[in-house]
């Protein structure tokens, strides 16, 4: 049990790096045809940047897969129940936390706050923090980032559309 544990946990914990790699060099990169759609304004509820969580919840589901069927150690079951959830507290954060694109209250925790305002700089102009959880980012990039996101939502709501941050 000790090392489902680790597996997982591990996994968890190790998705912020592979989340920051694909955000960073896929995303901004080869991937932009489907990510611009994230730093343009909304068209609608769905955006093409939607299918990148698709493509890679299918890689969750075949490592579930190759692991039951015994192709992938034990272990590597509990590496995609990590993962997983690490997909589900990027869902949360991102979705609801960031860019409320769901219908729920958010509470006001520091934590969250930082979250919001180191995204929130990366949108400003496409650069650090590419991670979500644990967005690196330096301070100084955060207030330019929060005023520009004030602007932004003060346009929007003379609109009457749902902002994209």
């Amino acid at each position: 049990m000790i090392g489902a544990a680790a597996a997982c946990i591990g996994a968890f914990v190790g998705m912020e790096g592979v989340s920051y790699a694909a955000h960073r060099w896929l995303m901004h990169g080869p991937g932009l045809v489907w990510h611009a759609s994230h730093h343009a304004p909304a068209a609608g509820r769905v955006e093409r940047n939607d299918l990148f969580p698709l493509c890679f919840s299918l890689l969750g589901f075949g490592m579930f897969a190759l692991a039951s069927a015994g192709v992938l150690p034990s272990w590597a079951w509990w590496a995609a129940v990590g993962i997983t959830a690490y997909g589900v507290a990027y869902l949360v954060v991102h979705e609801l936390v960031i860019h409320r694109r769901l219908p729920a209250p958010v509470p006001e925790l520091r934590y969250l706050r930082w979250l919001r305002d180191a995204h929130r700089a990366h949108h400003v102009d496409g650069g650090e923090p590419f991670g979500m959880l644990l967005p690196l980012v330096p301070s100084g990039r955060r207030q330019p980032a929060r005023s520009s996101v004030d602007d932004v939502l003060a346009r929007a709501s003379t609109r009457a559309t749902r902002p994209r941050l």
